[in-house]
């Protein structure tokens, strides 16, 4: 996994949250971290880029949003 990746990724996971109120952005951390079964400061690494999202993780991550965020890895 390459730098470049891991910061589109977390850049499209922050991009979506920055979109969102404190409470609807703090209720859906609550979400990701509860159905990918990571704690809460798992899911603010990923959208900082400390940490990589892992390719399973994305796609709970767009079923809880129910929305595409993620580029395909081809």
């Amino acid at each position: 996994m390459t730098k470049d990746k891991k910061n589109k990724d977390s850049s499209a996971l922050e991009g979506y949250m920055s979109k969102l109120s404190r409470n609807a952005k703090s209720y859906i951390i609550d979400k990701i971290a509860e159905g990918c079964m990571v704690p809460r400061y798992t899911v603010k690494n990923w959208m900082s880029g400390m940490a990589r999202i892992p390719e399973l993780h994305k796609c709970k991550i767009e079923q809880i949003l129910e929305e595409k965020i993620f580029k395909q890895n081809i």
